[in-house]
């Protein structure tokens, strides 16, 4: 089997395996260069004790981070010849970086939007030729269309209190590359929207993002219910309760299989 799979390596053209190598080197850029990890790593409390961290804020940026961009680019990886489900999620992130910087009155986050565009950019260029064709096929799933109807109200008023403490608190020390966690915080909950809505449409990208979408909300969910009184926590524990809640129905919704033709 092992030297199966390496045949199947070896017999890819040499730009989707550039393809491959890139994507594996943008995952790494979000989740320790961009420190997607090192942000989750607050919850566990695997972090320098001697700070008090806004754990929420931490868990808002490292789900992002993570979840979302590096698990885009770990999915475009291991199927460059199909990267359509982790690019599109990728320009959901971008377009949620860019929306939550307007909204939040902050442009720090637009160099990370336009660094992730450019990588896209330059991973579709490498192997347009040789990616499999754009799953165009739309199919309304009721059951995910009503966990995104849940979902887009509890992350819309999440995003926008988020970015209203970006505009009235700019400087809330709170930064990682000098870009404030309050933004992104924001852009955080616009993805989670836009991908909740995504996914009930689109049947190809739905196991990229049902994953990514679930761990987040779990995340940041249990964030906030661990450390309710740190900011980024939104008041009162039933938020922190409707998000674990969401994320939890999300994963264990699994995505219908279709019957495999028969003869």
């Amino acid at each position: 089997m092992a030297t199966a799979a390496a045949a199947v390596v070896q017999s890819r053209p040499p730009r989707l395996r550039l393809v491959r190598v890139l994507a594996w080197v943008m995952v790494a850029v979000a989740a320790v260069g961009l420190f997607g990890i090192v942000d989750l790593m607050t919850l566990p409390g695997w972090v320098d004790q001697r700070y008090e961290w806004a754990v929420s804020l931490e868990a808002s940026w490292g789900s992002l981070f993570t979840f979302i961009i590096a698990g885009s680019f770990a999915g475009i990886a291991l199927n460059p010849a199909r990267p359509w489900p982790g690019t599109v999620l990728l320009a959901i992130a971008v377009a949620a970086l860019v929306l939550g910087s307007i909204a939040g009155l902050d442009g720090r986050p637009l160099p990370v939007a336009a660094l992730l565009s450019a990588a896209v950019v330059l991973l579709l260029w490498l192997g347009w030729k040789h990616f499999e064709p754009f799953p165009r096929g739309w199919a309304v799933s009721w059951p995910y269309l009503l966990v995104a109807a849940a979902g887009v109200p509890l992350w819309l008023l999440y995003a926008l209190h988020a970015l209203e403490m970006s505009r009235t608190n700019p400087n809330a020390g709170h930064a990682t590359w000098n870009i404030e966690h309050w933004p992104v915080q924001g852009s955080a909950g616009i993805a989670l929207c836009l991908t909740a809505l995504a996914l009930a449409c689109w049947p190809a990208g739905r196991p990229l993002m049902r994953i990514a979408a679930s761990l987040s909300a779990a995340y940041i969910g249990a964030a906030m219910l661990a450390y309710p009184d740190r900011e980024g926590a939104m008041e009162g524990p039933m938020w922190g309760v409707a998000m674990v809640l969401w994320g939890t129905v999300l994963a264990l919704l699994l995505p219908r299989q279709r019957p495999a033709p028969e003869g």
